[in-house]
């Protein structure tokens, strides 16, 4: 800090700035930066301490500084910008889906998100930093969600680009019924417009499942590469945890409640949409707790 009595620099010009001065913060500024910032009279600051402020009879110019522990903890969560990447995503919808895994082991945790312990690990101290984990207590046991309408948005608003993109979706052209499905096989999960009370008729199905299930596709002459789909396939990205059933039991089972949302929001219809906000309003899951 300079004392605010001492000369200006004699090459020091300042535009005229319209309103209040300009401030410029960041995690750093570069020296060439800097120099353009001084030149054209804009205020800042970074996390190393570097800064320039000239006001009134104040002058500051702090130059040089490097390796500041604090900016060495901003430049080491780089994740924390891309919370609701398609891993990250896996994680958090399973804490949301099975609010009690918040407190489990890391192993259930992963096993149930199809991630690695590590994974799970990183993902919870990235969620703890942008405050969505509260730690009231020692441990795991301590551990709750916090902020959960916020994280629902977010991870719905990612869901369209990441995990319910069109790069993992099988779209097929046909009819499709539950009665095509014989009782026995690999669980089918049913989501979307399917599931919501408040679409009488729904035109679309959006199915979760390990393989394409033969026996419907063979019943309802299903054609895929169509331009005009309407039975959406993906592969499911959890597992459900022990103790956890779905909404129906056997093969046939309704996918956890953030899912149809997302599903009702990615779908670009204004009559899904609607119905997406009706089940939030009417789900004890989608609701802050």
């Amino acid at each position: 800090v300079v004392s605010p009595n001492m000369a200006m620099p004699d090459t020091y010009s300042r535009p005229d700035w319209p309103g209040t001065p300009l401030l410029v913060l960041g995690a750093r500024i570069s020296p060439r930066n800097a120099e353009r910032f001084r030149s054209l009279g804009i205020n800042y600051l970074d996390v190393n301490g570097n800064a320039y402020f000239r006001f009134g009879t104040v002058y500051i110019d702090v130059r040089g500084r490097v390796g500041d522990p604090v900016a060495e903890l901003y430049r080491e969560r780089p994740a924390a910008l891309n919370l609701f990447s398609p891993k990250r995503a896996q994680v958090i919808f399973a804490l949301i889906s099975w609010p009690k895994l918040v407190t489990a082991k890391l192993h259930d945790i992963a096993q149930c998100a199809k991630v690695s312990i590590p994974f799970v690990q990183k993902t919870i101290a990235d969620l703890e930093a942008a405050n969505y984990i509260d730690s009231v207590g020692a441990g795991r046991v301590g551990r709750r969600l916090s902020n959960v309408d916020a994280l629902i948005d977010g991870w719905t608003a990612a869901f369209s680009t990441g995990l319910g993109s069109e790069s993992k979706t099988r779209s097929f052209q046909g009819d499709f019924n539950l009665t095509y499905l014989d009782d026995e096989g690999p669980v089918v999960y049913v989501s979307g417009e399917a599931v919501a009370d408040w679409i009488q008729r729904h035109t679309t199905w959006t199915l979760y499942c390990d393989v394409v299930p033969g026996e419907a596709a063979a019943a309802g002459r299903w054609t895929a590469r169509s331009l005009d789909p309407t039975i959406f396939v993906r592969t499911p990205f959890w597992s459900e945890p022990a103790g956890h059933p779905g909404l129906f039991t056997g093969r046939i089972r309704n996918a956890p409640p953030l899912l149809v949302y997302a599903d009702l929001m990615a779908s670009g219809d204004p009559r899904q949409h609607e119905a997406a906000r009706h089940y939030r309003e009417d789900n004890d899951q989608l609701r802050a707790r």
